[in-house]
């Protein structure tokens, strides 16, 4: 904790609390020049407490579906198969190990529901080569909470807080689950669309930073850049020809002024207040972990505490993360909590609920791991996201047998999710915002960072 002085975390704070401001509003907040806001920053950056904001896009409204998988597992060598096994995915989201009654992982994948049928072929692979015991598949309704966890503020005794009367609330919330959002139609989705998609929910560095952030001027240099590096190439791949032309429309047929007028109106407008979701900050855990994370599956729910539930969640904060996905059969939660809460919390459940299975998931290095979104799975030949054999199985197979082959499966590769020349993106561990480790720890092996 010295590394920290009372502004560092009065800035890391107000980061996490307001995501999107400005420094220069931000300062104001705290009283401070902007050029100290910025200093400040920059020096938390550079020790690693500090990493990039992302943000999260929003399955159902660009016509995908969540799927969240538990996989168990009987050998503890089963783990780094399956890790490989699952970053060969391309429609991976995120994966943690899980411990407790049983071992195994928890995965979240993001796909078009009529590619459940290679989906579920793919996971049987992954039982009939031994990489997990067996496997469960639940399917997301698109009512989800996840609310970073709070940073200590310093000045409130967070045992305070009173969690079975906050528990107690969620009977005075409505019985009714609010309407969702309509998706927007794939067909008018364009080649920028799918450019924001990507940069505004992960991070690069190529020369200048690109991401959530970023200003629209700074985008749109950015785009040009991109248009005029296709334009120098030789010979573009079918995907590049799309963005090309589509660049080249956009740019050459409009002056400046209307440049910055149309990005803003019907791209940039239509990424940030429609397709993603979750704006935050990442941080370095390492200072403020004094937590455990539980995951609880819980079945057999009645619709009128499904929406009482996700309610309170989503209206009223607790001083810890916590995470709330709806599904066709039942709920999964997540809370990081202090200690001192861990017992109360399972009281509650067990008090509330009696058809469920708890675990606590695993935050470690790349045990825990989290994708941005991946351009390369929408086709522009039919408008639809790649649904497939070669894209869903056979590729993710040949994947999966180069690096066993290679002696590879210990390595996690992230950035096929960006072009090369965006430069190195390694993408971001889950949980603690910590740079990728080289190798996979299982214990008995050295992780060393890039």
């Amino acid at each position: 904790m010295d590394q920290l002085n009372i502004l560092d975390r009065k800035i890391l704070l107000v980061l996490q609390h307001y995501p999107d401001e400005t420094f220069s509003t931000l300062a104001q907040k705290l009283n401070i020049s902007p050029q100290t806001m910025i200093r400040r920053v920059n020096a938390l950056k550079e020790k690693g407490i500090l990493y990039h904001p992302i943000a999260s896009f929003v399955p159902e409204r660009i016509h995908l579906t969540r799927y969240l998988v538990t996989m168990n597992i009987s050998e503890l060598h089963q783990f780094t198969l399956l890790q490989m096994a699952l970053s060969s995915f391309d429609y991976i989201r995120s994966y943690n190990r899980f411990y407790g009654e049983k071992f195994g992982m928890v995965a979240v994948f993001d796909l078009p529901e009529e590619a459940k049928g290679l989906f579920i072929k793919y996971l049987d692979y992954l039982v009939e080569q031994e990489y997990c015991e067996s496997y469960t598949v639940d399917k997301a309704t698109g009512y989800r909470v996840n609310k970073p966890e709070p940073l200590p503020n310093y000045t409130k005794d967070p045992e305070i807080f009173n969690l079975v009367a906050y528990w107690q609330k969620r009977e005075e919330k409505s019985e009714d689950l609010p309407r969702l959002p309509s998706p927007v139609k794939l067909d008018s989705l364009e080649p920028l669309h799918i450019l924001l998609l990507r940069d505004l929910t992960t991070y690069t560095k190529n020369g200048h930073e690109i991401g959530l952030r970023t200003k629209q001027t700074d985008l749109i240099h950015h785009y040009r850049q991109y248009y005029q590096h296709l334009g120098k190439k030789i010979k573009l791949t079918d995907t590049e020809s799309y963005y090309f032309n589509n660049l080249s429309e956009f740019f050459d047929t409009r002056n400046e002024h209307n440049v910055k007028v149309d990005f803003g109106r019907k791209y940039y407008n239509v990424v940030r207040n429609h397709l993603i979701t979750n704006p935050r900050w990442n941080f370095s855990r390492k200072l403020f972990e004094q937590h455990v994370t539980r995951a609880f599956l819980i079945r057999n729910v009645p619709n009128k505490e499904k929406a009482q539930l996700f309610r309170l969640l989503h209206e009223e904060d607790p001083p810890f993360q916590t995470g709330f996905e709806l599904l066709n059969d039942g709920i999964f939660l997540r809370f990081t909590i202090p200690p001192y809460y861990d017992t109360k919390l399972n009281y509650i459940i067990w008090n509330t609920f009696k058809d469920y299975t708890i675990s606590s998931l695993d935050f470690f290095g790349k045990h825990g791991m989290w994708w941005p979104f991946y351009m390369e799975n929408f086709s522009w030949d039919t408008k639809y996201w790649k649904i497939d054999e070669d894209w869903l199985y056979n590729n993710v197979l040949a994947s999966i047998d180069k690096k066993l082959k290679n002696n590879s499966f210990g390595e996690i590769q992230l950035n096929k999710h960006l072009p090369s020349e965006y430069g190195s993106n390694n993408g971001n561990g889950n949980g603690n915002g910590s740079y990728l480790y080289k190798h996979i720890s299982n214990g008995n092996t050295t992780a060393t960072t890039p």
